[in-house]
């Protein structure tokens, strides 16, 4: 089995726009946050008010690099199905 490396490359950039496109789930229990992506949760962002402030951009973000592989798979995975039956229909018609 090969690897087709353009739909593994639009799966990639799929789950990363998911953070951007989709809605996340806030929590108000513990520690106040917004989980981020799509079908598995990989971006978490805490709402937490440091007294001294910090310059960084990421200083309150939690990436789960596994957890983001797994969306990559999954979308990957969805797409070479969706292609599959969709050459199998246009199989069929002819």
């Amino acid at each position: 089995m090969t690897i087709n490396y353009r739909i593994l490359n639009v799966s990639a950039w799929l789950a990363m726009l998911a953070v951007m496109l989709i809605p996340g789930t806030a929590y108000t229990e513990g520690p106040s946050r917004t989980e981020y992506g799509f079908p598995i949760r990989f971006y978490t962002d805490y709402h937490v008010e440091s007294p001294h402030g910090s310059i960084w951009f990421l200083s309150g973000v939690n990436i789960q690099v596994l957890s983001y592989l797994f969306n990559v798979l999954f979308i990957y995975a969805a797409i070479h199905v969706f292609l599959y039956i969709k050459k199998r229909i246009t199989r069929l018609q002819e």
